[in-house]
């Protein structure tokens, strides 16, 4: 059974639903251990002073916010302990907006939401907000730091992602390019070819980590002494005009298809 990582209560004006957040994702990152190359003892970091190299205990470590080259602001630690938000087991849902107007670019890290107590509440909130297509803007705290959210329903369920902030999306300004000429309807007719060819169903099976697979799969062969052959990289084609490659491509589409 999953296990909650923290909980607390949507609150909706003077309404409250009690639930308990889960992780929706996990990191599957492949960690080592470090070692001297000479005899494979283990090594760790320390965090020294760059003047003398010598090594400064934790509790004599302060931050410092850079001015310039040679100027920067010292923090205490009590002015940093002043800055945190107050704790808090309330998840203030502030409105509720269509689906539509949240892009994917808002949305940082997604988590499971379970009931904890009333379930007739619970569920009764994840219809209402799967029914009028409405996406939940929230804030809490957790764990010494302040949250936006966007509270939604996934298959009868709630769902929680954590959104970011304003100044940390950038607009599309600078981004696009100055279009030459409108796409041509031969060009159109291509493409959207192109996207029938692969239409299918949603199956996130097939979407591997094959960096993750062949490290994998290297550590396991020098685990029983075995040598792997190193992988060829493909040569990229030369470069083709749209209607060239949109149609080499609806081919290899279709041929992958067949096979």
């Amino acid at each position: 059974m999953a296990r909650a990582i923290w909980k607390g209560s949507l609150a909706i004006g003077k309404q409250a639903v009690a639930v308990k957040m889960y992780s929706a994702v996990e990191d599957r990152s492949i960690r080592f251990h470090m070692l001297h190359k000479k005899d494979q003892a283990p090594v760790e970091q320390h965090i020294v002073r760059k003047d003398t190299g010598k090594d400064v205990a934790r509790e004599d470590i302060r931050k410092a916010y850079p001015l310039d080259k040679h100027t920067a602001v010292l923090l205490q630690p009590e002015d940093l302990d002043k800055l945190v938000p107050e704790e808090s087991r309330d998840i203030q849902l502030t409105r509720f907006v269509p689906a539509t107007v949240i892009g994917d670019q808002w949305f940082d890290r997604p988590y499971y939401l379970g009931p904890d107590g009333d379930e007739g509440e619970y569920f009764a909130l994840a219809q209402a907000l799967e029914d009028k297509n409405v996406i939940g803007i929230a804030r809490w705290v957790m764990r010494k730091k302040s949250y936006v959210g966007a509270l939604t329903a996934i298959d009868g369920y709630l769902a929680m992602s954590t959104l970011r902030r304003a100044d940390q999306v950038l607009k599309f300004s600078g981004v696009e390019t100055t279009k030459s000429s409108a796409p041509l309807a031969n060009e159109l007719k291509l493409a959207a070819q192109l996207v029938s060819s692969i239409e299918a169903s949603f199956d996130p099976q097939l979407w591997h980590n094959e960096y993750r697979e062949r490290l994998q799969k290297l550590i396991n062969a020098k685990a029983r002494g075995q040598k792997l052959s190193p992988v060829k990289v493909k040569k990229k084609a030369p470069p083709q005009s749209l209607a060239a490659s949109l149609k080499a491509s609806i081919a290899a589409a279709r041929q992958k298809k067949v096979a």
